[in-house]
């Protein structure tokens, strides 16, 4: 009896600071990417801090307005990240998925106006400093070559 006792609290104490446990902070992570002075639109942008090895990605609306959300939340945890700017987009949460034999024809259009240098995080020269808490929206002005 005593011993199923000691093993009751422990696991109510585990529970208790499981509970009680504070997540960490984080910075919001919002803004615009244009290219010229208009917005960039089918694209995505790409976040990485390789010092934690947070990797996060953003879809680009029809106004090239961006914002960083995940199942841990909005935003991203304080500190500098690469960021890459990409030709299309990702699944949104109300899609339903495609599957190949239902999937139509790809598409045959212009190539992306993004140019190339962007695509890559160790090319773009694009890089944040989250702080906590609010921040700056981060607008990102893309320069064709």
């Amino acid at each position: 009896m005593r011993r199923a006792q000691v093993q009751w609290s422990f696991v109510t104490v585990i529970a208790v600071l499981g509970c009680t446990a504070k997540p960490p902070a984080r910075g919001v992570v919002q803004g615009r990417v244009t290219l010229g002075s208009k917005p960039v639109t089918g694209a995505t942008v790409l976040f990485e801090n390789t010092g934690t090895g947070v990797a996060i990605n953003a879809a680009l609306d029809q106004d090239g307005r961006y914002e960083v959300k995940s199942h841990q939340g909005a935003g991203l945890l304080p500190g500098t990240y690469r960021v890459a700017v990409v030709p299309g987009r990702i699944m949104g949460p109300d899609e339903a998925p495609i599957f190949a034999d239902a999937a139509p024809a790809p598409a045959s259009g212009p190539a992306s106006p993004i140019p190339e240098k962007y695509y890559s995080l160790s090319s773009s020269g694009l890089q944040i400093e989250v702080k906590e808490g609010a921040n700056p929206p981060f607008e990102f002005a893309l320069v064709a070559k």
